[in-house]
């Protein structure tokens, strides 16, 4: 299949090459496998698991890769983290053409968590980044803005080698930034925030990462996509407490656009354990689909559409499936909003998707 269809080096279409025409309206009976982490009910332990190992273990006798390529495989996992400041309750680990990221939140011993806006930072909770560019990509480009604005200098001083690489650090009022060459012109940008002992805490997650080529195994049945839909990222969002997300990105044939140096995918096809109601819009239409309720927003001057599709079968009551078209050519793939919500409401669990065992690989 073409969204999983791997080189040498597992790379996804290069960003700055035209693919074929358009289709139009021709799709195809090829099935993508797409998915989400999609487990009801999470627990602490499970997510610190999932962030620090699941599986065999990978062999990491050789240390850190010898050579990187210039893209990377977004349906897999390249690393997880050997060491952790303590128990999880929120993972996300997002993959794109080039980069890599897994966040992990957690909350120390004998504090309790209370929400802010944005689901981050609270009363004594730490916070882990980790970004994992490929060859030639610069690491720290979603935050040279932000870093300036800090009166931070990228990548920092240079402090003792990570993994016997060279390494930089940058203090934060609560935390540090330490990035380091983890291969020949190939970075990672390590943020921690939240805890006691920062620089023994950041080296000691730095040191813990663990190398693997892993394919995303995930708990969601094949369905049908437009003609040559190319996979170009994921984000797969889960936590102890709170909402669980999933979303896969795709790129379909024509001219690529870059974005602030990140792509912009033309569908995106995933769901959550949000509620239909979340993120209405005043234009939203309230809709049904084979008798189940939905919701579909249409921005016909774009080309542009949201269709949410809740009464998700296969064992979870809560979830709701989604279709995001974020292109003309991808609407006219599509077919238009009767088949968007189609496609959105074609969305079904594995049996048995409480058990990791029984996720499918990418």
């Amino acid at each position: 299949m073409a969204s999983d269809a791997n080189g040498t080096d597992g790379a996804s279409p290069a960003p700055d090459v035209e693919m074929g025409p358009a289709r139009g309206q021709r799709r195809s009976r090829r099935f993508l496998l797409l998915g989400i982490m999609t487990t009801v009910v999470a627990v602490a332990a499970g997510l610190t698991v999932w962030a620090a190992g699941r599986g065999p273990e990978p062999d990491t006798s050789d240390g850190p890769p010898r050579s990187v390529p210039a893209q990377f495989a977004p349906g897999q996992q390249l690393f997880r983290l050997g060491h952790l400041p303590g128990p999880a309750r929120l993972v996300r680990y997002d993959t794109e053409h080039d980069m890599h990221t897994m966040t992990v939140n957690g909350t120390a011993v004998g504090a309790s968590a209370t929400e802010q806006e944005g689901g981050r930072s609270s009363a004594g909770e730490w916070h882990v980044e980790v970004r994992m560019a490929a060859r030639g990509i610069d690491v720290h480009r979603y935050d040279r803005e932000y870093d300036e604005e800090a009166g931070l200098s990228v990548p920092g001083d240079s402090v003792a080698p990570v993994q016997g690489r060279p390494a930089f650090q940058n203090e934060l009022p609560d935390g540090r930034v330490l990035s380091w060459e983890y291969a020949p012109d190939a970075w990672m940008r390590l943020t921690v925030h939240g805890v006691d002992r920062p620089e023994e805490i950041t080296r000691q997650v730095a040191e813990g990462v663990r190398w693997e080529e892993t394919p995303l195994a995930l708990p969601f049945r094949a369905v049908e996509l437009p003609d040559d839909a190319v996979l170009g990222g994921v984000v797969l969002e889960w936590a102890e407490d709170g909402p669980l997300r999933a979303y896969s990105s795709y790129l379909l044939p024509g001219p690529i656009e870059d974005h602030q140096s990140y792509l912009r995918y033309d569908l995106v096809v995933g769901l959550s354990t949000e509620s239909l109601a979340g993120g209405r819009h005043s234009e939203t239409d309230d809709v049904t689909v084979s008798g189940r309720a939905a919701t579909a927003i249409d921005w016909r001057r774009s080309g542009e559409g949201i269709y949410r599709v809740a009464q998700l079968p296969g064992g979870c009551a809560t979830c709701v499936a989604q279709l995001t078209v974020l292109s003309e050519r991808a609407d006219t793939a599509v077919g238009g909003r009767d088949d968007a919500l189609e496609l959105a409401a074609s969305i079904r669990l594995v049996d048995g998707h409480e058990d990791p065992a029984r996720w499918r690989p990418r």
